[in-house]
């Protein structure tokens, strides 16, 4: 069992970017494997650092009215999605209200994504999405929020595409300050890969194979994204 590779730097600026950012996260919620690769990981976060300074550069130019209007109309609909679930807890039919009690730990997970960054917001209603149409369909279509989510999936993808276009252009902006810290970075990363990886050899994978597992899940999400771009998909 092992950390399955991904060629990072095939990745767009933005979800290359909340690659990493999701990579952080999973490792501080997992302590354990944080301090098996402590030295190396401390070494990542300042390289990560630079990458967001300099992407913070071109989002702020980037911050169109057309921008800013679509990212309102998806904080909108995420809104009124939760909104709609949680009036569905007082539903007069028993079964209505348990799936949407059980979406509301679905939501109560994710948060308020309104709030966050805009490229964290786009990966986070994306991951939520892929919850929604998954193994909470059953419970979305009790509910009654298809519509919802079907609205909610396709102002997400206008914002994303609207933004894209956006950071692209203004990317040359920052771009040779962009690209080193992004060289850098994936270099770091693959080190702490290539760590986890010696220490399922010699440790086994017992204390592994949890971050592991969900990891590669990671990994297949953003390469499904990349293959479908090549194809010309997305």
């Amino acid at each position: 069992m092992k950390v399955k590779s991904i060629p990072l730097a095939q990745m767009r600026n933005d979800e290359h970017f909340q690659f990493n950012t999701e990579f952080i996260d999973r490792v501080d919620k997992s302590e354990d494997i944080r301090l098996k690769i402590q030295a190396r990981y401390e070494a990542y976060l300042p390289i990560y650092a630079q990458v967001d300074e300099a992407l913070k550069k071109i989002t702020k130019s980037a911050l169109t009215a057309d921008i800013e209007a679509a990212d309102k109309r998806r904080d909108t609909v995420f809104r009124g999605l939760v909104d709609k679930s949680r009036a569905a807890e007082k539903h007069f039919r028993a079964e209505v209200q348990q799936a949407a009690k059980r979406l509301k730990i679905l939501f109560d997970t994710y948060g308020n994504l309104a709030k966050r960054p805009l490229n964290e917001q786009t990966s986070g209603v994306f991951n939520l999405l892929q919850e929604l149409n998954g193994r909470y369909a059953a419970d979305v279509q009790t509910v009654g929020i298809e519509e919802w989510a079907t609205e909610l999936q396709e102002s997400n993808d206008a914002f994303a595409q609207l933004y894209r276009a956006r950071f692209e252009e203004s990317a040359q902006q920052t771009d040779v300050v962009l690209r080193t810290a992004r060289t850098e970075l994936d270099k770091a990363h693959r080190i702490i890969i290539e760590r986890i990886n010696a220490l399922v050899v010699v440790e086994g994978e017992e204390q592994y194979k949890e971050f592991i597992a969900y990891w590669n899940t990671v990994v297949a999400k953003y390469a499904a994204i990349m293959a479908k771009r090549k194809k010309g998909k997305v």
